[in-house]
């Protein structure tokens, strides 16, 4: 999958179970400079869900840029 030249991080969490997609979203968070974007490539459903939600509530800025059938991809900006 080709990544967006905006993009500074990738994770693909495709088949990845909550709530481990979350902690490793967070984990990855952690580890960016202000203002640096996180790719992340999730299954829709619960992983979905779990994921931008708890996003959202620790303060993050989360856009989905692609959305299909089977997953979804989200854009997470730093603070």
């Amino acid at each position: 999958m080709e990544i967006n030249r905006l993009t500074d991080h990738y994770l693909d969490l495709r088949g990845i179970v909550c709530p481990v997609n979350f902690v490793k979203c967070c984990v990855a968070l952690e580890k960016l400079s202000s203002n640096e974007v996180l790719k992340v490539d999730l299954d829709i459903g619960e992983a979905e869900v779990n994921v931008i939600e708890g996003l959202q509530e620790k303060g993050y800025k989360v856009n989905i840029e692609n959305k299909d059938s089977k997953m979804v991809s989200i854009i997470v900006f730093s603070e």
